[in-house]
């Protein structure tokens, strides 16, 4: 039988790391680059049956005025990892996905991304049911289209600011009616209704950011009820990840971690976005809450994370880390450390990690939280332990348990 394709829809197709997830699955597809960075490429994952990075069709709904040539050149004219001649080769391959991108919805935004969608080809829906509707209805033309066995559905659209959980969002019962109101309210948001739309189609979903997205009451319940896999919060890219992979350290020493001051600078539209306090209290919030479970005494601890917008640095972010702490005897000492990457070419191979597994779950029934994908995320819904090493090694049981099975299946036949 031939394989059938697997669909990945991306919630912000054209931004930063939605173009670079496209253009690298289709420069690594067709051996033009190596797999770097790409987990589920590695030795790790061998005899599983995951969708090939050939076999993902990409599209996905866009709020500003452009297009995935557009987005590609001007990323790398900004960050300096594309070059034109690999964006010539892939000329038609960016051509074909331009072809799946549709207009994106606004639901009750920031200034900062009213800015971005001025002028830009918005959906235009009145009510949370007609929007839900209109989502649902570009979803299904893609998987027919293309005969795609399913469509994992990855938010990657700007943060939204936090909030005090609605008491709309703790039952489907009450979710559902919140859909029948004339205009959306205003604790309803664009990646909870992508959410609802994506799983009430049976749909896996993915929420590489801060906002609320699926991991709601309502919507948990909801895919349980579809049978959908689905996981988040925050993709763990840059100095979450190196925070999450060095603060067991101290604790396993028992040393005492008296303050942690993490300083981030970013250029790009994320950064621009997170200029808004609103929507920057979401990520620092989910940096900040990994730090503070992982040392155990946070009563004690002063921790701070500061972002700040810097144009000048684009897509390339920055992070000076101090950590002061306490040994034996009461001898203080410090630890500093800089990270600085391209925050897109972190991201990138993550989701196309997240949406083979998620199409993977989904092949072999199972629904619900992916908290075996808590690795990935800064706030991973329904996982207590933020150390990475202990995230990582149930992402490594979760594989073992699938590749004895596979090999069990495959002497039995």
């Amino acid at each position: 039988m031939t394989k059938r394709k697997t669909g990945v829809w991306l919630i912000g197709a054209c931004g930063a790391v939605s173009t670079l997830t496209c253009v690298g699955a289709r420069a690594v597809a067709r051996g033009l680059k190596p797999p770097i960075g790409v987990l589920t490429e590695s030795p790790l994952f061998d005899g599983l049956d995951l969708p090939g990075l050939g076999d993902l069709v990409f599209g996905g709904h866009e709020i500003r005025d452009t297009d995935m040539h557009c987005a590609a050149r001007e990323f790398a004219e900004r960050a300096g990892v594309l070059d034109r001649t690999l964006l010539n080769v892939l000329h038609e391959d960016l051509a074909a996905i331009d072809a799946n991108i549709r207009p994106g919805y606004v639901v009750n935004p920031t200034p900062a991304v009213q800015a971005l969608a001025k002028n830009g080809k918005v959906a235009r829906a009145r009510s949370p049911r007609l929007i839900v509707e209109g989502i649902q209805k570009d979803l299904r033309e893609f998987q027919t289209r293309h005969d795609l066995e399913t469509v994992v559905v990855v938010n990657i659209s700007s943060t939204e600011p936090p909030g005090h959980l609605p008491i709309e969002y703790a039952t489907l019962e009450a979710f559902r009616k919140t859909l029948e109101t004339k205009k959306p309210r205003k604790a309803v948001t664009a990646s909870v209704l992508n959410a609802y739309a994506a799983i009430d189609a049976g749909f896996p979903y993915i929420n590489f950011t801060p906002s609320p997205g699926s991991t709601i009451p309502a919507l948990m319940q909801l895919a349980e009820e579809r049978g959908v896999p689905h996981m988040g919060s925050d993709g763990k890219t840059g100095e979450t990840l190196v925070k999450t992979a060095l603060a067991p350290m101290f604790a396993g020493r028992a040393l005492r971690v008296l303050s942690w001051e993490g300083y981030n600078m970013l250029g790009n539209r994320d950064g621009f976005v997170l200029n808004d306090p609103s929507a920057r209290e979401s990520k620092t919030r989910s940096k900040d809450k990994a730090l503070r479970q992982i040392l155990g005494d946070a009563d004690e601890m002063h921790s701070k994370v500061t972002i700040d917008y810097v144009p000048s640095l684009d897509d390339w972010k920055v992070a000076w880390d101090y950590i002061h702490f306490e040994g034996f005897l009461g001898a203080r000492m410090s630890m500093q450390f800089t990270w600085q990457g391209n925050d897109s070419a972190l991201a990138a191979p993550l989701v196309l990690d997240l949406a083979r597994l998620a199409a993977f779950a989904q092949a072999r029934g199972e629904r619900g939280l992916m908290t075996w994908a808590a690795a990935y995320f800064k706030s991973p819904a329904a996982v207590e332990d933020q150390s990475f090493v202990k995230q990582f090694s149930m992402l490594e049981a979760y594989v073992a348990r699938h590749r004895e099975g596979a090999k069990r299946s495959k002497q039995s036949r």
